[in-house]
Formats: C-alpha cells, structure tokens, sequence
C-alpha cells in the first residue's frame, strides 16, 4: 500500500472516524503513527489547511546550512546522515535539532536534488551479551584519505570496545603497527579506560600470533611477554569469522566512515586529537542503535568491574633495552632473527637483557649483569645468528678439558679444590673457564702456579680471571726479585785481580827510620 500523505491522508483519517473505527484501528489499517491519527482526529478541513501553509512557511533548523549540506553530498553521496550531523555539530557546536528531523531533512535534500545514497550490504550475527568488564574486543582498521598537500596517505587504526557497555578507543598511526606499537596501543587504552577486562577479543593478525597448528597459537614474542605480565586471556576468532567480533566489526567501520572519511589529513597528533574529541561527542555519546543507551553511561558503571593494572614496568617499549625470554634451543628471537647464546644458558621462565649498541646486539644476564655474549645484528630476516668462540675448543669434550687443566695445574688437592670451586659457582661458563686456566699457565713454572693456587685459595678467589691475575702478578715479583743486585765478595776489578805485588823487606825500612 502506498503511504498516504497531504489532503489525501487526512480524508482518509476522517472517513476511518466516520465508519466508526477508532484511532487504533484507524493507524493500523492506514499504517500510519497513531500520533499522527490523533493530531488530525478532531482537525477540522480549515484547521488543516492552515496547518499546511504554516509548514510551507516554516523554517526549518538545518535550513542554514542547506547549501554546504548539499556540497558535503554531492562529493560524497555516501555520506551518512549520522556523519553529516557530526560534522555539522563539530563546526557550528551543538545542533538544536533531533536526530528523526536531521533524518527527514537529509532524506528530502537527496529526493530534491536526486543524490541518492550508496548502500553497502554487510552480514552479521548477534552475539549475546556479555557481563560488565568481562570482555573486550581489538582489531584494526585502514583507510586512504587525502592530505592538506593535496597528495593520499593511509593510515592505520588500533580500535578497542568493552562487549557490555560498547564505550570504545581508537588510535591512529600513519604507518602499519609494529608488534611493539601494539603493546603501547594497549597501555594507552586501559590506561583510558582505567582497567582492563579479563579477556581480549582478537582476529588472527601477524603482529600478535605468527602461526597456528591445529589450535596451538604461537604469539610473537613481544606480545606473549605482554600477557604474561598483564595476565588477561586471550580469544583468537577464526579468519572471517564475524559472529565472534561482531562489536569490533561494527566499531571498525563506525570509526572509518562517521569519523575519518572524507577528512582532509594534516598530521596524526591533531588527527587523534578529532578522533578523542568525536569518540566524547559521538562514538561514545550517542544513543547506541542496539542497546539503546548511551556508551558513556553505561560505562561508567562498567569502569568499576574492570580488573587493575599491573603497575610494572613494560621493557617492551624502549628501543634500546630489551627483555627476552630464553628460547629452549638456547636461542634469542630478535627481529625475526634467532642469536645464540651459551648452552645450559635456557631454563623455564629464564630472560636476559639485550641491548643495541650501533651494530651490535649485546645479550647480559639480568640478575648478576654479566656479559653473556655478543652478536653482530644481521639486517637480514630468518637467520641464525651462531657464536663462534674459537677459545670454547667446542671438539673438545668438558670433562676431557677439565682433566688436562687439573693436570696442568699440578693435580694436586689445591688444584682439584679449585676447579670445583669454580664448577660450583659457574657451571654454565665453565668451558670457559677451562679455556683461559690452560692459556694463564702455558709457560709458567710449577712453582708460580703453586703459589698462585695457594693466594687465590685462602682469599676466595675462585674465578679463571683472577688466576690469571694471580699468576702474572707472581711472575711481576718474581722477575723484580731477580734483578735486585747482590753485594759483591771481591771488590778489585777483574782487570787487577792476577797482577802481584812487589813485597819489600823490613829492614829497609828499619834502616830508613835509624838514618
């Protein structure tokens, strides 16, 4: 049935009255609003007409901004009425206006000047809801806009909404996240929401999850040391799996076409500045068309069941100082790439600190800060980066090495005392410890390694640096004591010592004294 309107509907209204039929029946048979019936039920042919000159008199609220109205159209005819209303009140401030008469205004702008609006049909399947602070869901979104230069850029958006009270974040990057911008996108939207809830929503993107075997997810490492910390559990949907993120879809799209089409991009500062302030004014602000409540509102309540933050701090951010958990093959992922680290250096939950310094990826142990090892960082991708120690004699087995060593040292229990000393305190560096022992006594007598077992012993010294030390200190005094010089027990030089002398006889001299 077509919808009546003008003169003919209010005789039909009046003729449905006459029949007897009341207003009820009168809406239901005309499919009108029974509002509408009653407004006219007891109108009389005069009253209408005036009724009718008064509208066509009538100024309209949105009259004033008609012609930029029409502009916005024609060079975007998929501009939604929602949009439009935004835009207007971003600029001109709040509009004196419902959203139904922005609706009836739009709708006869489109039928006057022919710019019909271009639908885009999407599928979706409800999802039930969920209890506050429960769950959250994340994905991502991409759009190309133009530039205050008049050139394109695409930009990247990070988009978070809480299942119960649908108050959503947003983040825009003008580059593609990075595994590491992904942990900082969170920080900032539970920093926000103040909380965070118990579990996350994700689709399978290669930032947070590399791989997946029959349901095993394989996080990057970035993000699996994120939740470690965090603690909130984790829900990977299936590709193409709406049912499961359906609030995230719709965010996503919310986002991309209320808020940035058709916006000239300046900067991406100011550009999350516009996206905070529409997501106050309108993504969170507005009545939501399924739950019929404002987001805001709704999570003001919510806010209270979120879970706190750990107050830790997250070494993931810095580009210069990283912690990185010890694969079990002994192995650091870096980049893509896996730096070996000693043997025996992996045991469960085990991290290290790696740093970059110009060209080079320098691995220390947390706790104690000792230099595990160092690598040269490769600019490459899926390599294995190995470490080459000539002195670690890798053919050479430890307790071959361990033999030889004592043997060198004298074999005695000062000797064995030590080296087990040295094997209890380090016993994942002590091939190398071995290594530089062997080196510190080539060449050196018996007697200097005696006595440099014998110092490093009763002071504690039980470290293969330190018998080095040791024993070029005793080889310092020694070659010192040697070139003091001794008194000599003949002081005539060698040059006189076989020459005689004449022995005069006494009576020379007696006659000489009588004389």
């Amino acid at each position: 049935m077509k919808r009546l309107k003008g003169w003919k509907l209010f005789g039909e209204i009046k003729e449905m009255k006459e029949r007897g039929f009341n207003k009820s029946q009168t809406s239901r048979n005309l499919l009108i609003d029974f509002e509408t019936v009653s407004n006219y039920w007891n109108m009389t042919p005069d009253e209408y007409a005036k009724l009718l000159e008064k509208r066509k008199s009538r100024v309209k609220k949105l009259d004033q901004y008609e012609e930029e109205i029409i502009s916005w159209l024609r060079d975007y005819p998929d501009m939604s009425t929602s949009q439009i209303f935004d835009w207007l009140e971003e600029k001109y401030g709040s509009m004196d206006c419902t959203d139904r008469s922005a609706r009836n205004f739009l709708s006869c702008i489109r039928t006057e000047y022919k710019i019909p609006k271009i639908k885009h049909i999407r599928q979706y399947e409800a999802v039930a809801d969920l209890p506050m602070g429960y769950q959250a869901q994340v994905d991502f979104g991409q759009i190309w806009l133009k530039t205050d230069k008049g050139n394109r850029i695409k930009l990247y958006c990070f988009t978070m909404v809480l299942s119960h009270s649908r108050y959503k974040f947003a983040l825009w990057m003008d580059r593609p996240f990075t595994s590491i911008d992904f942990v900082q996108a969170h920080d900032m939207a539970f920093k926000h929401l103040g909380g965070m809830p118990i579990e996350i929503v994700y689709d399978q993107d290669r930032i947070l999850a590399v791989n997946e075997n029959y349901g095993d997810i394989i996080f990057t490492e970035e993000f699996q040391k994120y939740i470690d910390i965090m603690k909130f559990k984790v829900y990977l949907c299936r590709g193409f799996d709406p049912a499961s993120k359906g609030r995230i879809e719709a965010v996503v799209k919310f986002v991309k076409y209320n808020f940035a089409e058709h916006r000239i991009f300046s900067d991406i500062a100011t550009f999350n500045e516009e996206c905070q302030s529409w997501l106050e004014r309108t993504g969170n602000g507005k009545i939501h068309g399924t739950t019929k409540k404002i987001p805001r509102e709704v999570f003001a309540l919510e806010k209270e069941h979120l879970l706190p933050i750990p107050n830790v701090v997250n070494e993931l951010t810095s580009n210069t100082s990283l912690t990185y958990v010890v694969r079990k093959d002994n192995t650091i992922l870096y980049k893509q790439n896996r730096y070996g680290v000693p043997k025996g250096t992996y045991s469960p939950g085990k991290s290290v600190k790696l740093e970059i310094d110009s060209d080079l990826v320098i691995i220390t142990d947390i706790e104690t800060k000792i230099l595990i090892t160092k690598h040269k960082l490769s600019k490459e991708k899926g390599k294995l980066i190995k470490i080459t120690h000539p002195e670690r004699e890798r053919d050479t087995k430890l307790e071959d090495m361990y033999k030889e060593v004592l043997v060198l040292l004298g074999s005695g229990d000062d000797s064995i005392q030590f080296l087990n000393s040295i094997k209890e305190l380090k016993p994942r560096y002590m091939r190398d410890q071995l290594s530089v022992i062997k080196k510190s006594v080539a060449a050196t007598s018996a007697a200097i390694i005696r006595d440099s077992l014998d110092y490093c012993i009763k002071r504690n010294l039980f470290s293969a640096t330190l018998f080095n030390d040791t024993i070029l200190f005793m080889k310092d005094k020694q070659t010192t004591s040697e070139h003091v010089k001794q008194p000599q027990s003949n002081p005539i030089p060698e040059k006189y010592r076989n020459i005689k002398t004449q022995v005069r006889d006494t009576n020379e001299y007696k006659q000489a004294m009588e004389g």
